[in-house]
């Protein structure tokens, strides 16, 4: 799988598996038994016995660190087996007697035959193929479109700040060099199932060096109306726009808090987008029937000031538009009341 999972997730995946195989389909219950066993030993036991129908997988388990899927993928014997019924009914005297030689011999193919039966399954569902491409690092598919992205190497997957999977999910975008607001609402409001809007050309004032300052008496003197200025900033139009996110309801508010990780992500892929010549800035418009009253005390989701604390006696007229987040406020850790420093 593409996400590493933590150990109890695992235990959850490995147990609904061992318990109801038949939830899965059979490709998809092959590759979470890849998943499951990493880089331990996969074995691919086969269907013995007379079941007319078998399933195409219908047991898994795991002990002494090997994993073992009965799987009638590419099946060599069984009822769906392409060998004669013989080397099934030898198979069933040689477990009857406890002995697993024979069987284990014959798993070593059905192994490597339904590995590639899933393979040739996959060759044409991309989704299959960007889903479980991660533990084969040489499908060229995956780098294809990393490349198409403008990620071809790893490293660049590394140091671009957004999880790979997002990455391939709009390398459409990524591949159009033509970086445009269109194209990055679209992604925000796929990438967040909230409603965006960019606002475009916000007004910013940009310091000027001291060096570049107008000054008197130099070599060369300002011009008025040519070189001349007043001032220590100028006026930029062009460098920043706004994501302006919503109206949303109050429990998408609560998760676009500074500090959070819905938030930060967000920044993450738009910055990763339109590049380092931008300042952006986002506002998170709450709906007006969902604004609160403020509440002090309340441990789970203290009021903080400029964010959840509105002075209201009545019914808004309006959305609330007060919350403007910066980027280096979205990425800042905010720490819950109480805790230490």
């Amino acid at each position: 799988m593409t996400n590493p999972q933590s150990d109890t997730e695992r235990e959850k995946l490995a147990a609904r598996l061992q318990q109801d195989p038949a939830h899965f389909e059979p490709t998809t219950a092959f590759r979470l038994a890849q998943h499951l066993a990493q880089d331990g030993e996969l074995e691919i036991a086969p269907h013995l016995g007379i079941e007319p129908t078998p399933l195409a997988v219908s047991g898994f388990r795991q002990r002494k660190g090997k994993f073992e899927l009965k799987s009638a993928l590419a099946a060599l014997v069984g009822p769906l087996g392409s060998m004669p019924p013989e080397y099934n009914e030898l198979l069933l005297r040689e477990e009857r007697n406890k002995s697993r030689a024979l069987t284990s011999f014959v798993s070593l193919f059905a192994t490597r035959f339904s590995e590639l039966f899933v393979e040739a399954a996959e060759k044409y569902r991309l989704a299959r193929r960007l889903r479980w491409s991660k533990r084969r690092e040489d499908n060229t598919f995956r780098k294809a479109l990393l490349s198409l992205a403008g990620f071809g190497t790893a490293r660049m997957v590394e140091t671009a700040g957004v999880d790979e999977n997002v990455i391939l999910r709009f390398a459409g975008f990524f591949a159009d060099r033509t970086r445009n607001a269109a194209s990055l609402r679209a992604m925000l409001e796929e990438f967040s199932r909230l409603p965006i809007r960019i606002e475009q050309f916000r007004p910013r004032w940009v310091s000027v060096a001291p060096e570049e300052l107008s000054q008197m008496g130099g070599a060369t003197p300002p011009r008025l109306g040519v070189s001349a200025m007043a001032g220590s900033k100028a006026l930029d139009m062009s460098g920043a726009f706004r994501i302006v996110i919503g109206p949303v309801n109050y429990a998408d508010y609560l998760t676009l808090a500074p500090g959070g990780r819905r938030l930060r992500d967000m920044f993450a892929l738009a910055r990763l987008f339109v590049g380092s010549g931008f300042e952006i800035d986002a506002q998170v418009i709450l709906k007006k029937e969902d604004v609160p009253f403020c509440q002090m005390g309340d441990a789970a989701m203290p009021a903080r000031l400029g964010w959840n604390s509105w002075a209201r006696v009545a019914e808004p007229s309006r959305d609330s538009t007060d919350a403007i987040v910066t980027e280096r406020q979205a990425a800042l850790a905010i720490k819950p009341a109480g805790a230490a420093a």
